[in-house]
Formats: structure tokens, C-alpha cells, sequence
């Protein structure tokens, strides 16, 4: 067969589209973990980036959606083979050692596989069904949940005595994360999470979070007496994702490092939109670069105005104790061709008009060239 790859790979986008618009998951899977490695006119060979991808997509409908969009655009449609990390996958247990795996549906077992235990496929969908009501909440807007979506280490599956009503999962997390699961959380969870194992056929109630247990072994009244004695303050436990996430200001799809730098950032934009289109800013938040001294540097925002560029720096309170070090980088800032820095404390600052004065004067003594 002739290699009519590059006749796919130019087709790829307008075939991403028609999936998007059948399943939005379908889409974020394929378009963010496959390529096309190889198309002949008969046969279509993907190559997914990570095995869990590849388990996702022969373990939902997403594989049934990618068919009817190859059907829709190509007659007759291809086959698909698979490619895992560009090598052959293989079932668990069982070496392969023939061609790429062809797409099959949940549930249909190709004759070289070994039927999974049906405890392992109920855990394999209810994975399934987590990471998809994660997507789902994050492209609604709701990204704490979907965040704490991601904290959640196992899921238990409890059968309920009313199996006509569905029964219950336990989404099992560390301990310091459940009182995390509000019922507000919950109650944005359970119709999604509800819904999604519906089209999996499982019927669901309700989901709550539980604690993890705790891994002990035979020494464990030792191992605890330890802990006991050196305790661990409670500020030194790590930060879950979603905390990280409600934790971190952004604004315009930027990432701010804190609330003071976030106000500095409103400040510039205010100034911006004042100014003509035809001699405005441009607002660089937390850029990095590589300055003259052989340094890294990550100004809290770089400014270019006129022709020159000015660069903010947003202090913690503290920072005055390093105002050597500070001195001395600002010198290697301006030999590398930064026109003007500024150095900005907003505690003690108490309205936005404060914050807009100092812009001002940073954008006047900028433009001057001082």
C-alpha cells in the first residue's frame, strides 16, 4: 500500500473538529496525546503518548466516537491500530508479540488478551469515571473541585442493599483533605460524577470522601512513639493541588505569585487602557531571563514603554534585609538594558489609588529615562 500518511496528517485538524463536536473528552484525549505515525488507506496507526491515555481511550466511548469521525470524512473509513510510546502494547500478564493492538470496545476481549478480573474492570471504569467528571468540572468553570478531584488517591465502591436506587463510591483521599470535600463540594461533584458513570453503565447514589488508611507495618507503635515525640507542625504538610489552585491569584490567564503582585498587575492595566493604541504598554507578569552578571532573574513584571524597558519588583516586607544583594542586581539589570527599576512594598497600602500612583510615576520616570 502507499504511504499516504502526510494525506492524514494534513486531515488531522478538520478530523479533531468533528470529534470535538461529537465529545469534547474525546477531543482533549486525542488532541493532547496522539499523532498520526502512519496511514496507508486501509489502515490508520496512532501513536499514544502515555499508556494511561491509550487505557482510556480503548476503555470508553472515545475510541467509538474517533471511529465515526474517520467514518464520516474518509470512505471506506481506516482501521486504527494503536501504538503505545511508539512501541506495540501489550495486556497485563502477557507479552505480545504481534501487531498493533486494533481499537475494541469495553467489554470485548481480543483472542490474545486475558479477561481481566471483574473487580479490576469495575475499579478501571470508576478511575475513568473520576478523571472524566475532573475534565468535565474544569471546563465548567469549577477548577477547586476539579483540583480536588486530582488529590484523590483510590476509589471504593460500596454496594448498597437498595440496588435499584445505585450505589455508593467512597473517593478515598489523605486525611487532611476531607473536611476539604464541603457538601457545597459534593453537591458540584455528585450529579456530574452521577451522570458520567451512567454512560458507563453503572448506577451511582452518592459519593463522599473518606480518609486514606494509614500504611503500618509491625513496628508501628514505635514508628508512631516517634512521631509523637518529633512532631511535625501541621504549616509543614503538604499543600494539595486544589489548595494550591485557591491559593494562587491569576488574573488573564497569568499566575501570580501573590495578592500584592496581582494588584500591581490591575494597576498597569488600568494605566494601559488610558493610554492611546498608537502609544501604549505591553505588561510582562513574571517573565525569566538570563541577565549579563550570568544570573537568573524573575522580575515580577517587565514593562516597555517608548522604546525602553522598565522592570517592577513587588518586596516582601522582609526584603529590606537583602537590600545589598538587591543593589547589586539592579546594577547588572541595568548594564543588561533595563532602563528603570522599581522596587514596590503594598503593605500598608490601603486603596487601589495607591497602587495606580506608583504606576503613574513608574511609567512617567520610564518614559523621561530615568
Amino acid at each position: 500500500m502507499a504511504d499516504r500518511t502526510a494525506d492524514l496528517q494534513e486531515l488531522w485538524p478538520q478530523l479533531l473538529q468533528v470529534i470535538e463536536e461529537r465529545m469534547r473528552f474525546a477531543w482533549i484525549l486525542l488532541n493532547q496525546n496522539a499523532s498520526t505515525l502512519f496511514y496507508d488507506g486501509t489502515t490508520l496507526t496512532l501513536n499514544m503518548f502515555s499508556p494511561g491515555a491509550y487505557e482510556t481511550l480503548i476503555n470508553s466511548d472515545c475510541h467509538r466516537v474517533l471511529e465515526e469521525a474517520l467514518a464520516e470524512l474518509i470512505n471506506p473509513p481506516p482501521a486504527v491500530e494503536l501504538l503505545v510510546q511508539g512501541r506495540i502494547p501489550a495486556p497485563p500478564d502477557l507479552p505480545s508479540t504481534e501487531g498493533p493492538r486494533q481499537v475494541h470496545t469495553p467489554g470485548s476481549v481480543p483472542a490474545t488478551d486475558t479477561p481481566p478480573e471483574p473487580d479490576e474492570t469495575l475499579t478501571a471504569i470508576l478511575h475513568l469515571v473520576l478523571a472524566q467528571t475532573a475534565f468535565l468540572l474544569h471546563e465548567d468553570g469549577n477548577s477547586q473541585a476539579a483540583a480536588l478531584l486530582t488529590d484523590v488517591e483510590d476509589i471504593e465502591h460500596l454496594p448498597s442493599d437498595r440496588s435499584e436506587e445505585g450505589d455508593d463510591v467512597a473517593f478515598i483521599v489523605p486525611l487532611y483533605l476531607v473536611a476539604r470535600f464541603t457538601e457545597e463540594v459534593l453537591a458540584a461533584i455528585r450529579p456530574l460524577f452521577v451522570h458520567v458513570a451512567a454512560r458507563h453503565d453503572l448506577l451511582v447514589n452518592n459519593v463522599s470522601a473518606i480518609p486514606a488508611l494509614p500504611e503500618t507495618g509491625d513496628d508501628w507503635r514505635q514508628s508512631l512513639q516517634e512521631k509523637l515525640i518529633n512532631k511535625t507542625p501541621l504549616s509543614q504538610y503538604p499543600r494539595s493541588r486544589a489548595e494550591e489552585a485557591a491559593a494562587t491569584p491569576s488574573r488573564d490567564g497569568f499566575a501570580f505569585g501573590s495578592r500584592e503582585q496581582m494588584l500591581v498587575y490591575e494597576a498597569l492595566k488600568r494605566a494601559q487602557a488610558q493610554m492611546p493604541q498608537d502609544s501604549t504598554i505591553a505588561i510582562f507578569p513574571l517573565p525569566r531571563a538570563r541577565v549579563g552578571s550570568g544570573s537568573t532573574w524573575a522580575p515580577a513584571f517587565l514593562v516597555t514603554a517608548s522604546g525602553r524597558v522598565g522592570a517592577i519588583e513587588v518586596d516582601e516586607p522582609h526584603h529590606h534585609e537583602h537590600f545589598a544583594a538587591a543593589a547589586a542586581l539592579d546594577r547588572s539589570l541595568r548594564n543588561s538594558g533595563i532602563a528603570h527599576i522599581e522596587r514596590i512594598q503594598l503593605r500598608g497600602f490601603s486603596a487601589d489609588c495607591e497602587v495606580d500612583a506608583f504606576v503613574r510615576h513608574f511609567l512617567t520616570r520610564l518614559h523621561e529615562g530615568h
